[in-house]
């Protein structure tokens, strides 16, 4: 019976509110009864929810307390209230738009629900505060993002990739684009892996992708948010992680405009330590960044160093047996020859001296060159006559055949770059398509071995010398297993970044020698 009598008080005093008009902010005490509501049955919560919202504007002096009743009830341990009291909120900000940046914060937070219908409620007010000030609702989204809230954070930044950066140009106008711009930036300071790459696909929704000028803005912030001043200290997991992460989504921003020479000079500078990580994968995944950087490398302050660093790297990876009869042959990764080989081809142009003004380096390098092409020769013979007598189709849909030919590609490339290099004085004009990105078509790859088509021998000094399998002494190489079956994309997309091996924590870890910086999850 109570219940009842203060349901008919509540509309006794919606009633009183909506016939004061022009007085009604003598009518304070009405609706400081209302707010008391929050507190009551579940019907009057209801009701207090709308009757709060709807005269909200008219008492400026009880704003603070009006905000807190409704925030009390956006808590309330029915979520029926919680859901009406949340899709109420943006009423509160219709007609006094200096509260909008706080119900938009608020809102913010309330993307923590768990259940799937509170957390669209939440989505949809957030959405609707867009209609009245796209500005305000994005600093009262963004400022939850310096929160140390795990699931706001995260729920927040993708609330904006998901659903606001779809609204369109009615609503995400330029200026509201340089906002989302300047947060991102703010935000970049201090974030987990996976929260930079939600990050980067914000900013590849805005206008800076479409103008070199705004690329090379990214790759500016790319390359800050990877410490290209700081050492590169291979033991540091964080450390590797957050250089991978960013160089990976700095290679589709590289072109003739926007320049690699920031990152070519820092990997080149730490070839000679990056076998110190631990994990290989994360290794060989420097090395194919470096070579898929380096043709958009501008000019190097000094080039010789950097040159000789890749060279060095080159002699290291490459031991030629000699009378150990337990050498395998198989030990040498290939994929990285040819990582290194390629980024030596590419930078060799700006110092083409480098190996002919000293006769011992050039010498050396010539020894490890021509083993490496032996392998190569080798193994194309191999693989051409195994996939001699198989089908176009064969080539097309069966992946054993599929990583033949990329292995078949890989060896073309080796050849092709080690020609170029034993010619006196060695050129630097040929082009190739890095064996694990695409470029020669399968088909392409099937003509040549339907074909049987010869290479020519790899020479050096000027003499001829055949390298095929007749030689008993000589180890016929065979490449890594599965090492063919890993393709990489240069999509922006999360679906389609570079994975090292292993998956993301799910854990967060901090960065033990700085705690006011968050630690990258393991690539």
């Amino acid at each position: 019976m109570e219940a009842e009598d203060n349901i008919q008080k509540m509309y006794k005093y919606f009633g009183i509110l909506a016939d004061a008009k022009e007085n009604i902010a003598e009518k304070e005490p009405e609706y400081l009864e209302i707010l008391s509501a929050v507190k009551g049955s579940t019907k009057e919560k209801r009701l207090a929810s709308q009757f709060i919202t709807r005269f909200f504007k008219h008492f400026p002096n009880l704003a603070a307390q009006a905000l807190e009743a409704q925030l009390d009830l956006c808590e309330d341990e029915d979520i029926c209230i919680r859901k009406q009291a949340i899709k109420d909120l943006p009423v509160l900000c219709k007609e006094s738009k200096e509260y909008l940046t706080k119900i938009a914060d608020i809102l913010a937070q309330l993307l923590q629900a768990d259940d799937p219908q509170e957390l669209l409620t939440a989505q949809n007010s957030l959405l609707s505060l867009f209609k009245i000030d796209a500005k305000g609702a994005l600093t009262g989204i963004f400022s939850q993002m310096q929160s140390n809230e795990e699931v706001v954070r995260e729920r927040s930044m993708k609330f904006i990739s998901n659903k606001v950066m779809g609204l369109g140009k009615d609503i995400i106008k330029r200026d509201v684009e340089d906002l989302i711009i300047a947060e991102c930036k703010k935000v970049m300071q201090n974030i987990t892996c996976e929260e930079f790459e939600t990050l980067m696909t914000i900013l590849s929704l805005t206008h800076l992708i479409n103008t070199p000028d705004g690329q090379k803005e990214l790759v500016e912030l790319l390359a800050s948010t990877a410490e290209l001043d700081q050492f590169f200290n291979p033991k540091d997991l964080d450390q590797v992680n957050r250089f991978i992460t960013c160089l990976d989504f700095a290679i589709p921003f590289f072109s003739a405009h926007v320049e690699s020479t920031k990152f070519i000079v820092y990997i080149c500078e730490l070839l000679n330590r990056y076998t110190l990580i631990k994990d290989n994968d994360k290794q060989f995944i420097i090395l194919k960044l470096l070579a898929e950087s380096v043709p958009y490398c501008g000019k190097l302050m000094n080039p010789e160093a950097v040159v000789g660093q890749v060279y060095q790297a080159l002699l290291d990876l490459v031991t030629v047996p000699e009378n150990d009869s337990n050498k395998k042959v198989e030990d040498m990764d290939l994929h990285r020859v040819e990582a290194l080989l390629y980024t030596f081809h590419k930078l060799g142009k700006q110092c083409p001296d480098f190996l002919s003004k000293d006769p011992e380096r050039q010498k050396d390098f010539k020894k490890k060159l021509l083993y490496v092409g032996t392998c190569t020769q080798t193994f194309v013979k191999i693989v051409r006559q195994d996939l001699k007598e198989k089908g176009e189709e064969d080539v097309k849909n069966n992946p054993i055949v599929e990583k033949k030919l990329e292995g078949l590609k890989l060896a073309w490339n080796i050849n092709t770059l080690i020609k170029e290099l034993f010619n006196i004085p060695p050129r630097f004009k040929a082009t190739i398509n890095l064996s694990w990105l695409e470029g020669a078509t399968k088909t392409k790859l099937a003509q040549i071995i339907q074909e049987g088509k010869k290479h020519e021998p790899i020479t050096v000094d000027g003499k001829s010398k055949r390298i095929d399998g007749s030689n008993n002494s000589q180890q016929i190489y065979q490449p890594p297993k599965d090492k063919f079956s890993a393709k990489f994309s240069n999509n922006t997309t999360n679906n389609n970044r570079r994975g090292g091996g292993t998956g993301w924590n799910t854990k967060r870890s901090f960065d033990t020698n700085n705690t006011n910086r968050r630690s990258w999850r393991p690539y």
